[in-house]
């Protein structure tokens, strides 16, 4: 139990570890995408300044507001707005009592200066003129306009403040606007003019006016700020917008809005940076991932905990990014958005390439916004092509099995794109005579992926030696060297892993595991026999044991080595790492009952430890290696039976198989179910059923006199059975004159062998090859050892 916890730790601090290089990595692949996304962002930086004549042509790269232009247009704009005037109740009635008052004060004046006898002469000392100033409290005269008041005649004072309140009083019953008391003054003086003295008018009247006059229509603060700041916002920006030059090449001279221009666009050479557009694209960037990381997380763990996987993914992904940036620089249209899920869908899963598709169409809409800001119809035809074609492509590879298929997925969605362009038209109402040259960028984009993906993917599956299709369809090529070495050192070997081959893969096909994978499997799974085949019954040829003269315990250590053998062959020849566990796990750590049952009777009576005979391999953890190793034992179980069973009694000692390996904890660690197993029996079954199907037997003619007698299994052979053997229909031949022909029917045609079946009996044929005619079967046990279950002889797997 101890053992069992430190490896369960062991095993945990592992996955742990390679779940935090898996962070990393996508850690490493976010700042790559950001640090591309910022170069594509920074702008080319100009020196130039205010009154300097423009030595190159800026155009803006992207929409900027004119700001100053703007202000300037603002500000005349409030300025046309006139006033707001509210009346204000009881003014006139306190400018016609201050009149009143002023008056009063001025008759006083005027009294006084009857008093001071100068007789015709008009001139008034200091103290009398200051003594009469300071009379006055509600206006102030000059000495001058006093010496009006003083030496005026009480007739024309009288008439002058006669004729000025009655025009006064209607003056205030008017408006008096606020800011237009001078134009109301000028009005009381023009309607009295001809009735008052001049020199009254002009040194008296207006003063009076001016100390008195108020208006009573005054400006409305509130209504008249709102009123003018809704004249402001309903002046426009004036913008300039993507690609408009904003100077150009020695017209005219720089002025301040357009510096102002170029350094809101971080196009002035001064050092400035415009972080916040940064900080928002890193934002942006890094949201993407950690969706795309939570998502991987759901629907395909291994691609956040296998670093080789992970390192696959983010290589692709940066790959594309960078591959995109480069094909911007001449139109977005031409950016290979697709081509991260043309090679994840090949090297990984579909789920990978739909996962990176989605990343990658959002990306690169991203991207292409800062160079088609103005244009959102090509923006939008950007996502949904990047979308739909990238969907479509995956679908397309996912079952790849040919080095044009990229090409061919590329294709296909370069006719989706021009599909969608066509559909985004008529809604539209786009220009048909652009559509041509729009459809033939779009269309150039996955095509480009597409032979990109097509130089990239083998390039990759060499440099992490990956089980894709088209990598496995080459390893189940016969003239592989391996398989070469294996048909002609260990042909019983071959001939077994292509029956288990067969097995596998309508096994995997039933339970939806990767068929091909476990037909190649099968096909290497025992590779490792190469290093000792004559130990292994199905390639002894000449009817000698060697088992027979050696240790149990040695025979157990040389039948488990095989797979520590295949492991090396298989790294050697570089076989992908799916392959190399499925060669080291296809038996698990299930023991070698037949040598331990051997080693049990060697020891009188003294117990044997199991675990000596058991395989040192770890128990399956994938379906393909599960099926193999249920397959493997299945085959050879039923190979080593003598008895023709029928289908039902195939299934159940199938089952009784499969329920030893269930029993020993073989099947703990794969992925499983119930349903599953059953469904590999079945199939297993109808699979060997097929394979040893029975045959009628064919008429053999009696051996013509002279000839040898035909050919018999020697000692150590088999017997013949229906499986393997091969036979031929033999017809009758005339004999010769010499020697009288046994008896037989005359004229004997191929129908009447049909009809005549009690008489058809089987013929081998004596040239066939020596691994089928040689079959050995270590399952015949001396006499005086107890038999084991054939189910549980290593010898035949």
């Amino acid at each position: 139990m101890s053992d069992r916890t430190s490896a369960g730790k062991k095993e945990n601090n592992a996955l742990k570890k390679q779940t935090v290089r898996c962070v990393l990595l996508y850690a490493a692949l976010t700042v790559v995408i950001a640090v591309v996304f910022v170069i594509c962002m920074i702008p080319q930086k100009y020196d130039i300044k205010v009154g300097q004549v423009p030595t190159v042509t800026i155009a803006a790269t992207r929409d900027v507001v004119d700001e100053v232009t703007t202000e300037q247009r603002r500000a005349e704009a409030a300025a046309a707005v006139p006033a707001t005037y509210v009346y204000q109740d009881g003014v006139t009635e306190t400018v016609l009592a201050q009149f009143d008052q002023i008056f009063s004060q001025l008759r006083v004046v005027r009294q006084y200066g009857e008093t001071l006898d100068h007789g015709t002469d008009t001139g008034y000392t200091r103290e009398e003129l200051s003594y009469a100033a300071s009379m006055l409290t509600g206006v102030a005269l000059r000495d001058y306009q006093l010496v009006s008041l003083l030496s005026a005649e009480q007739e024309k004072f009288d008439a002058l403040y006669e004729a000025l309140y009655s025009a006064l009083k209607n003056t205030m019953n008017g408006h008096v606007t606020e800011g237009q008391e001078n134009e109301a003054i000028q009005n009381i003086s023009m309607i009295i003019g001809f009735k008052a003295d001049t020199d009254l008018l002009q040194n008296v009247a207006i003063p009076v006016l001016r100390s008195c006059v108020r208006p009573n229509m005054v400006i409305d603060q509130t209504a008249t700020e709102n009123a003018r700041a809704e004249a402001r916002n309903a002046v426009e920006n004036v913008v300039y917008k993507q690609g408009q030059n904003i100077v150009v090449k020695g017209e005219g001279r720089v002025t301040s809005n357009q510096i102002r221009m170029l350094s809101t666009l971080g196009l002035l050479d001064d050092e400035q940076v415009d972080l916040t557009e940064y900080l928002g694209m890193a934002l942006l960037i890094i949201a993407a991932m950690a969706l795309v990381y939570l998502v991987l997380g759901r629907i395909s763990q291994g691609l956040t905990r296998d670093f080789r996987r992970t390192l696959i993914f983010c290589l692709a992904t940066a790959a594309t990014v960078v591959l995109c940036a480069v094909a911007r620089l001449f139109h977005p249209y031409l950016m290979p958005v697709i081509l991260a899920a043309l090679l994840l869908t090949s090297l990984d899963s579909i789920r990978a390439g739909l996962t990176a598709n989605t990343l990658m169409t959002l990306l690169m809409t991203l991207l292409a916004m800062q160079s088609m800001e103005n244009d959102a119809l090509g923006v939008m035809r950007i996502l949904l092509t990047g979308l739909l074609s990238g969907t479509a492509a995956c679908l397309i590879m996912r079952k790849s099995g040919s080095r044009l298929k990229p090409l061919i997925a590329g294709i296909a969605a370069a006719v989706i794109n021009f599909g969608v362009l066509c559909a985004l038209n008529l809604v539209n109402d786009y220009n048909w005579s652009e559509l041509w040259r729009d459809a033939l960028l779009s269309m150039s984009g996955p095509v480009l992926a597409g032979l990109l993906a097509m130089a990239l993917q083998p390039l990759l599956e060499s440099l992490f030696n990956l089980p894709t299709p088209v990598r496995l369809l080459e390893l189940s090529n016969p003239n592989q060297p391996l398989l070469k070495r294996l048909m002609m050192e260990a042909p019983g070997t071959y001939h077994h892993s292509i029956l288990v081959a067969n097995l596998a893969e309508a096994s995997a096909e039933a339970v939806s595991a990767n068929p091909l994978l476990a037909r190649v499997g099968a096909y290497y799974h025992d590779i490792g026999k190469l290093k000792r085949p004559q130990y292994f019954s199905e390639n002894q040829s000449n009817g000698e044991n060697v088992h027979d003269h050696t240790d149990p315990e040695v025979s157990a250590k040389i039948l488990t080595s095989h797979t520590r053998d295949g492991v090396a062959l298989a790294r050697e020849y570089r076989l992908p790492a799916e392959i190399q566990k499925i060669i080291s796990d296809h038996h698990g750590n299930s023991p070698v009952m037949y040598f331990y049952h051997k080693a049990v009777q060697q020891a009188g009576g003294k117990p044997v430890d199991i675990n000596i005979f058991r395989y040192d391999g770890n128990r399956p953890s994938t379906k393909e290696a599960a099926i193999i190793m249920l397959c493997d034992t299945i085959e050879a179980a039923v190979r080593s039976r003598k008895d023709n069973m029928s289908q039902e009694e195939l299934e159940g000692y199938i089952v009784k198989l499969v329920r030893g390996k269930l029993s020993d904890g073989q099947l703990n660690d794969a992925p499983l179910t119930l349903r599953d197993i059953d469904d590999i029996c079945s199939t297993c079954t109808i699979v060997l059923k097929g394979v040893n199907h029975e045959r009628v037997a064919y008429p053999g003619d009696r051996q013509p006199r002279g000839q040898g007698a035909a050919r018999k299994p020697g000692p150590h052979q088999k017997e013949s059975r229906p499986g393997p053997s091969v036979s031929v229909k033999k017809p009758s031949q005339p004999a010769p004159v010499a020697v009288p022909p046994p008896p037989a029917p005359e004229n004997l045609m191929v129908d009447d062998i049909l009809q005549e079946q009690s008489k058809v009996e089987e013929v081998e044929v004596e040239n066939a090859p020596a691994f089928i005619l040689n079959m050995p079967d270590m399952n015949d046990e001396p006499a005086d050892e107890p038999a084991q279950p054939a189910e549980q002889d290593a010898n035949n797997e």
